[in-house]
């Protein structure tokens, strides 16, 4: 992450809204109420709320941006949000943890590598059967994209990278990326939508559950 993405989201981000949906009828079949779930860009804390709703107890978020952590504990005091110290690295024991969840971060993670190591420090807390929840931003053909994403293209040499209205940086991924990332998993669910940005355009998101 960088140090102007991290800027945004406690300034900009952490007064916003966010819709994107966990399915947890997807998820439950993996998880027992005492799954010691982590959340890995937690935002305020909105998905672990839902899960605590439902439920589980054994949740623990962290997010890199201060006012986002600061807005979570304010609205949801019984939930377990940390500040992260260093942007992908998870402070948890090696194979300590059932579940990951990581929704909408990718997209906020330009660089190739910087993703890579951020899946092998997820597979590194899972315990053995541990699944990952994972949800981000797919690459459109809408023209509209196809013009942003030429112009980041000329920018940063990649594909589906593009700056927004609000000067954030921020990626679209193919499912060919996902899935390269996803290549020391065991796929057990993958499924695309018709989405919107938080920004309310129209998008194309995915949902996967993906088992160590």
């Amino acid at each position: 992450m960088s140090k102007l993405a991290q800027q945004y989201w406690n300034e900009v981000g952490s007064k916003k809204d966010f819709e994107d949906p966990l399915y947890l009828e997807r998820l439950s079949s993996f998880l027992t109420k005492e799954s010691k779930i982590v959340e890995y860009g937690c935002g305020y804390g909105r998905l672990l709320q839902l899960l605590n709703t439902n439920g589980y107890q054994n949740l623990v978020g962290f997010d890199f941006a201060q006012s986002m952590i600061e807005r979570g504990k304010n609205a949801n005091p019984n939930l377990d949000l940390r500040l992260l110290k260093e942007p992908g690295k998870i402070p948890c024991a090696t194979e300590s943890v059932d579940a990951v969840i990581m929704s909408t971060v990718l997209c906020c993670m330009i660089d190739s590598n910087e993703q890579e190591r951020l899946f092998e420090e997820i597979l590194r807390v899972l315990k053995k059967d541990g699944v990952l929840y994972l949800s981000d931003f797919l690459i459109c053909n809408d023209e509209k994209y196809k013009r942003k994403y030429s112009a980041g293209f000329q920018n940063f040499g990649t594909w589906g990278i593009y700056t927004t209205s609000e000067n954030l940086v921020v990626r679209h991924l193919s499912t060919q990326n996902v899935f390269e990332l996803l290549k020391n998993f065991d796929i057990q669910w993958f499924e695309q939508f018709d989405f919107k940005t938080m920004n309310q355009n129209p998008a194309r998101t995915f949902h996967c559950i993906a088992k160590k």
